[in-house]
């Protein structure tokens, strides 16, 4: 997919989730673009620790038919690297790119034997942040899905805005209520980390310090809750704060 594609991609599918007002459509919307990347099982979850229990905090998923069951009869989640490294993320990483306790090499070769069986054993996850205290992710996977750079940016963007959905469609009352607006600095400087613009870049546009720039970013990452500059620019879209 061209770089045409994958933004028309990002463009049509956010436009779509936003006028969304049910989980099941959103998920169907969510794995419809999934697909084009070649991405066969996806979810948004919440990440307990492995001692609280077997079950993640699904907020939606998609994934073949008896895998969550084996996932659990297995105990996959005592040596799930992904998702350990996924706890601990900040950034989006693939799947190959997860370390893993070689002391439980037995217990990782039959994890990822699984994954493979079930067609999942290439992916991306996607942290979200810390939801009601609990880190979270969007996760895809698949047999060869398309994991180079470009492909990644684009399906973080509609990750990101999928599960901010999600979220408020989960609970409407809650999502939003605690924070507040963008000042138009904010909403200038992330208009332009949307446009692909580094710190230095808006600073040199605006005529303000690079130093300045990152202390705006770094107030409305606290004002949208957000992990990520890629997850404030989502979550400000979302909102309606700034433009695709």
């Amino acid at each position: 997919m061209d770089t045409a594609s994958k933004r028309k991609l990002i463009f049509d599918t956010i436009e779509h989730i936003s006028r969304l007002s049910a989980l099941q459509r959103l998920a169907d919307t969510f794995t419809n673009a999934a697909e084009e990347f070649g991405f066969a099982a996806l979810g948004i979850n919440g990440l307990p620790p492995p001692g609280e229990g077997a079950d993640p905090r699904i907020l939606t998923e998609s994934a073949p038919e008896g895998f969550r069951e084996l996932y659990i009869e297995e105990r996959f989640y005592l040596v799930d690297h992904i998702c350990a490294r996924a706890r601990v993320a900040h950034e989006p990483f693939r799947y190959s790119e997860a370390p893993y306790d070689r002391t439980e090499s037995r217990g990782h070769e039959r994890f990822m034997q699984a994954l493979n069986t079930y067609g999942m054993g290439n992916g991306l996850v996607i942290p979200i942040g810390r939801p009601a205290n609990t880190p979270a992710c969007v996760w895809l996977a698949g047999k060869n899905p398309d994991l180079d750079e470009g492909a990644i940016r684009a399906i973080e963007l509609i990750a990101l805005f999928a599960a901010g959905k999600a979220r408020a469609l989960s609970s409407p009352v809650n999502i939003g209520s605690s924070r507040g607006n963008l000042t138009s600095r904010q909403r200038e400087v992330l208009q332009w980390i949307s446009a692909g613009k580094t710190s230095w870049e808006i600073g040199e546009i605006s005529g303000r310090s690079e130093r300045a720039i990152n202390k705006i970013i770094a107030e409305a990452m606290i004002t949208l809750d957000a992990v990520t500059r890629t997850q404030a620019v989502v979550t400000a879209i979302r909102l309606g704060e700034i433009e695709l």
